[in-house]
């Protein structure tokens, strides 16, 4: 099953890898935008990425923290697929930024040339969330995987099922953000977290449900939970719809009404039916993804999507299915285990396992409650693990909270404490646990690593290393450099205006707007302003210089020299002063009226 299952995923993801590399080429222009947002199917398929890769560890870690038993397998594969999902959730961001050779700007972490992150961005919160999610959940997959064979880490999943459970609430929470702090009306909503955190559960239910279809086997819990989280979708659509007057009907009718024949007996027992309407559910979640994205195109009934669109949408599907199955082909003798607790039994085996945990707890010398009494927290094993790396993490996080309200980079800028708090959690977390396997490995003597692992974890360091002096270095120094190449650019003549106008929206007015006043609308703050189009600067900078600058590239402006022609470039010069003249003139007129 899971050759014929890669090989699907190998016919979608070609094609769609052409498209990828296609969009990136060509930039924003190559896909469908809006033009209220700028955002378009890249960050689509970044939130339902996103969204499917929270809620795998998330049934994993809540069930485990909640002493919910769930086997082997079926954990495991929740795990993976939060990892294979997050692979792609991190691509989409990257080319939808444009410069992606830059993208270590967005750390929170001052670089060689003065640059520091806006913290108070939304895209600081989401890489510095979405980082941290990764590593913990990586950290929390190995540790599961490892523990037949090193049977003291099970001690150590407890502990790090109770940092991931919140963790996932809380980057959740920080994309939703992305959408409620900006301009657009059908975006903002104190719900909006909520909705999105639903939103993602929902869908990672429909994944679930249909990754164990193709294991062979089913959780009725899981199915039961995906019914009941429709739900709850449905009431925040309709909730929405009177609010707002607005409604994405293709994904009220695949995810809210379809999933409700799961009620019936014939097509809830039926593998087939299962994975179709499993399927609808992560259809009409994604259509949902591209309503909320780009509101003006309403409920997508006549879709506007190219090539490019359904190339990316294809590279993503296909890559998912031919990284997750080749992973778990690899793994499938470690992934092995007790058949499934749910749906099969009648809770006496749940029961008994519970007792057999508390009777664990008395073996290792932590107090036995009464059978029904409740266990205090600070009485559980997981409480005296983490207690030690908790305080070191919050003790980091006070430190670099205050290192950064010392900086003086902010003296000019709107900025508070208020603009930390989205990272604190993430770097509480990441502390935490490195301490806390640093003290298993170091003090504890928990485990040990063979010498072939310790090899690999070496030259890992020593690769995150260089990569960190490279951003702290700011890049290559073609970037950091102020300099323009003195060599002249021939110009045979330049492009009219209305071929410009298009080069411009398609290629410039991401960051500098339509209008040349900067594109608000567009989340870039961790990129430097740019320099405003003012009519006295464009003529003390030359043509020829200004030519150069878009040909070749300057600071974190892309190069784009092979993809402009000289004769393009002198033509968007001309535009760009077409654009600072009327500013200027609407300046004046702005002033005479106050003067009236």
């Amino acid at each position: 099953m899971f050759k014929y299952l890669m090989l699907a995923g190998l016919a979608l993801f070609l094609p769609g890898l052409y498209a990828l590399g296609y969009s990136i080429f060509e930039g924003p222009s190559a896909w469908m935008v809006d033009s209220r947002t700028f955002w378009g199917t890249p960050i689509s398929l970044f939130v339902f990425w996103i969204g499917l890769a929270h809620a795998g560890t998330l049934l994993s870690a809540i069930f485990l923290a909640l002493d919910i038993k769930l086997d082997r397998r079926t954990a495991l594969i929740a795990e993976l697929s939060t990892l294979v999902c997050l692979v792609f959730a991190g691509i989409f961001p990257l080319m939808h930024l444009g410069v992606i050779n830059n993208f270590y700007m967005v750390m929170p972490l001052l670089d060689a040339r003065g640059n520091f992150a806006n913290v108070g961005s939304p895209l600081v919160w989401d890489f510095c969330c979405i980082a941290v999610y990764a590593f913990l959940s990586l950290v929390f997959f190995m540790t599961h995987l490892k523990t037949r064979e090193i049977p003291a880490l099970d001690k150590y999943r407890k502990p790090m099922a109770w940092l991931l459970f919140p963790l996932v609430l809380w980057v959740h929470t920080v994309v939703s953000l992305d959408f409620a702090t900006t301009f657009v009306p059908e975006w903002r909503g104190a719900f909006f977290p909520v909705y999105f955190i639903a939103g993602a559960i929902f869908s990672g239910l429909a994944l679930m449900n249909l990754l164990l279809c193709s294991e062979g086997y089913r959780v009725r819990l899981l199915e039961r939970l995906q019914l009941i989280f429709s739900w709850f979708m449905c009431a925040i659509w309709v909730w929405d719809l009177m609010l707002k007057g607005s409604l994405c009907t293709s994904a009220f009718i695949f995810a809210g009404v379809l999933p409700q024949f799961r009620m019936i007996a014939v097509i809830r027992e039926n593998k087939w039916g299962r994975i179709a309407l499993s399927l609808s559910v992560l259809i009409g979640l994604f259509l949902e993804r591209l309503y909320i994205v780009s509101p003006e195109f309403g409920s997508y009934a006549a879709s506007p999507l190219n090539w490019i669109d359904w190339g990316l949408i294809a590279f993503s599907v296909g890559g998912f299915m031919l990284l997750f199955f080749g992973i778990r082909r690899c793994l499938n003798w470690k992934m092995e285990g007790a058949g499934s607790y749910f749906g099969e039994v009648d809770g006496t085996d749940l029961a008994d396992a519970e007792q057999q945990e508390l009777e664990k707890e008395g073996a290792r010398g932590i107090e036995k409650p009464k059978k029904g009494f409740y266990i205090q927290p600070w009485a559980s094993e997981e409480y005296h693990v983490l207690r030690l790396p908790l305080l070191v993490g919050f003790a980091f996080a006070l430190v670099y909270s205050i290192w950064v309200l010392n900086q003086s980079v902010f003296a000019n800028v709107e900025f508070s404490f208020a603009n930390i708090v989205p990272l604190l959690y993430p770097v509480i977390a990441l502390v935490t646990t490195v301490t806390l396997y640093l003290r298993a490995y170091f003090v504890e003597h928990a485990f040990t690593l063979p010498r072939h692992e310790k090899w690999m974890a070496a030259i890992l360091l020593v690769l995150v290393a260089a990569c960190a002096g490279t951003f702290f270095a700011g890049g290559s120094s073609h970037n950091s450099t102020n300099t323009i190449d003195s060599q002249s650019i021939g110009v045979d003549a330049p492009i009219s205006q209305s071929h410009a106008r298009l080069l411009w929206n398609a290629r410039c007015a991401t960051c500098h707007g339509v209008d040349g006043k900067f594109n608000e609308k567009f989340v870039r703050e961790f990129y430097p302003v740019p320099q405003k189009l003012d009519t006295q600067r464009l003529d003390s900078l030359g043509v020829d210089s200004l030519v150069k600058v878009i040909l070749n590239g300057r600071n974190n402006m892309n190069a784009y020299a092979g993809r402009l022609t000289p004769s393009e470039a002198l033509g968007l010069v001309n535009y760009m002063r077409t654009l600072a003249k009327s500013a200027t003139e609407s300046a004046k007129e702005g002033d005479n009226d106050s003067a009236r």
